[in-house]
């Protein structure tokens, strides 16, 4: 059946894939994921998606459940209805996600890492598309979110070939942002989402929407939309910190902000 377990550290959900040693994406694990990303505590300020540790991250939707699901009336659409949903919702949170990839990330295991802002990857990670070798293509988010990343034209060479890549590929196509160190993937990308984790809520989340706006609007209206929440942002208590801590030429308190009682901002 697969499980997703959902730990914080130090401000950051860690969301980690079990499911056997490919850790495949079930129906089951795709609704837990929408709770979970439904219910954040208010005191986590970043997710970080991973899979076994030094292991896979995901090797795509669970084929026996697909292929079970063929011989029903409606076929998997079920089961791809609610991946989407799952991959949708992580890719419209309003705080930073990051994947941490140490293995494999293969069908909807990359669709779900192209559905988080930030990708990590640790040297053995590795990168494939090969839906097209069962009759299907990458249909939960991969043909819009991986060309984004990586361009039209090695999108679409992945997904009519089904092409492995490494990390090495992977990072200089722009797919993954960081390659991993000495330590592992997740290591790395834990330490980061602890830096974002502590950073401005309101101002990363505007920054998502504007850079999503600035994909799907007019030129003069994703810019006026930018503006508009630019100029919200002037008297808010993350904003006021910031200005404070630049001039005192001190570290920002972001999180003492937002507890701060709004006429305490004035």
């Amino acid at each position: 059946m697969g499980d997703i377990t959902g730990t914080a550290q130090d401000g950051v959900l860690v969301l980690r894939l079990v499911n056997g040693k490919a850790n495949a994406l079930t129906s089951a694990m795709a609704a837990q994921l929408i709770a979970m990303l439904s219910d954040i505590p208010d005191d986590i300020g970043a997710v970080l998606v991973t899979g076994t540790a030094g292991g896979a991250f995901c090797a795509g939707s669970d084929i026996r459940e697909l292929a079970r699901l063929q011989d029903t009336p409606d076929g998997p659409a079920s089961m791809l209805r609610i991946e989407s949903r799952a991959l949708r919702a992580l890719a419209g949170l309003p705080l930073p996600t990051i994947a941490a990839i140490d293995g494999i990330a293969f069908g909807g295991g990359m669709e779900l890492a192209a559905a988080c802002d930030i990708v990590l990857a640790g040297d053995q990670a590795r990168f494939c598309l090969p839906e097209v070798k069962l009759g299907v293509f990458p249909g939960i988010g991969g043909t819009v979110w991986i060309p984004r990343r990586i361009g039209h034209v090695r999108a679409l060479e992945m997904m009519l070939t089904g092409q492995e890549i490494d990390a090495a590929t992977a990072h200089r196509w722009n797919f993954v942002n960081r390659l991993a160190g000495a330590a592992s993937a997740e290591a790395d990308a834990l330490d980061l989402a602890r830096a974002l984790a502590a950073g401005p809520r309101g101002a990363v989340a505007m920054i998502k929407r504007s850079l999503r706006d600035a994909l799907a609007l007019p030129e003069d209206e994703a810019l006026d939309a930018a503006l508009d929440r630019a100029v919200s942002l002037g008297h808010a208590p993350e904003s006021r910190e910031g200005l404070r801590a630049f001039l005192a030429r001190e570290a920002p308190d972001f999180a003492s902000a937002r507890r701060r009682p709004a006429d305490e901002t004035r």
